[in-house]
């Protein structure tokens, strides 16, 4: 339980960097809207197969976005 805790919370720093960036965003607002009719769709028509691959693209959607912000703040962050 411990472990999960704190994986739960070295996660935070990455969810608010997320948030903070998409929060406001229609097109991803649109995005995400989408992806949930899709998942909606696969799993009433008992397709796991690609409920699970629609879960798996929705869940890891944050990543690039996560991933361009740090490598865009790391050269801010690193000073001579």
């Amino acid at each position: 339980l411990q472990m999960r805790t704190r994986l739960f919370d070295l996660a935070a720093r990455y969810r608010f960097i997320w948030l903070r960036e998409t929060v406001l965003s229609v097109g991803m607002l649109e995005d995400k809207h989408i992806q949930h009719q899709l998942l909606t769709e696969a799993i009433l028509a008992r397709d796991t197969t690609r409920a699970s691959e629609l879960m798996r693209q929705h869940l890891l959607t944050p990543v690039p976005v996560i991933q361009q912000i740090i490598s865009g703040l790391s050269g801010t962050l690193i000073r001579d």
